[in-house]
Formats: structure tokens, sequence, C-alpha cells
């Protein structure tokens, strides 16, 4: 496995536990889709065990495109979209994987 899907496994990982922890439940985070690179990859409950799996999807290219009225948020972790309590915590959020 390269190092490229490692980190977004982890990172997707990391987004999947915080949102748990804030007290959402597996049921709603299904079908949650990301981006690394050119990566998609969607959330898949297994309805055997209720767990979520990270299921990669085959693309060629992936385009993102926002609206114009959408700004980001000054204290939200670009790699997760975690909302933090000042911006430096939102820049070291997912600075280091660990």
């Amino acid at each position: 496995m390269t190092t490229k899907k490692i980190e977004s496994e982890q990172l997707i990982e990391r987004w999947v536990v915080r949102r748990i922890i804030s007290g959402e439940s597996t049921a709603t985070l299904a079908n949650t889709a990301f981006v690394y690179g050119n990566d998609l990859m969607r959330l898949v409950l297994d309805r055997a065990d209720g767990s979520l799996q990270i299921m990669r999807e085959p693309v060629e290219e992936v385009v993102v495109f926002r609206k114009p009225e959408e700004r980001d948020e000054e204290n939200v972790c670009r790699c997760c979209g975690m909302e933090h309590s000042s911006f430096k915590s939102a820049l070291e959020c997912c600075a280091y994987l660990d």
C-alpha cells in the first residue's frame, strides 16, 4: 500500500472517530465521500456488524467546484473539516499524522 493511501485512510479514520466522539452515529456518517488528490473514497456501512468501511471508487480525475459565496471557515481544518477554537489549532490538527 502506498504512503498516499495510508495517509488518506488515516485522515478518514481520524475524522470518523472525531465525529463519533461528538455524538454522530455510524448510520449518519455512511455514504460520506472523501477526496484526497484524485482518489475518491466513500464510507459504506457494513450491515452485518454496523461498522464503517472505506471503499475506494475508481475515477480518473476529480474536479471540485465551489460556489463563490461558500467561504472557508478560518478555524476549520482543511484536511478533515473539524472546527477548532483557534486558527492555530485548525492548522495543527492534521499537520502530523500519528
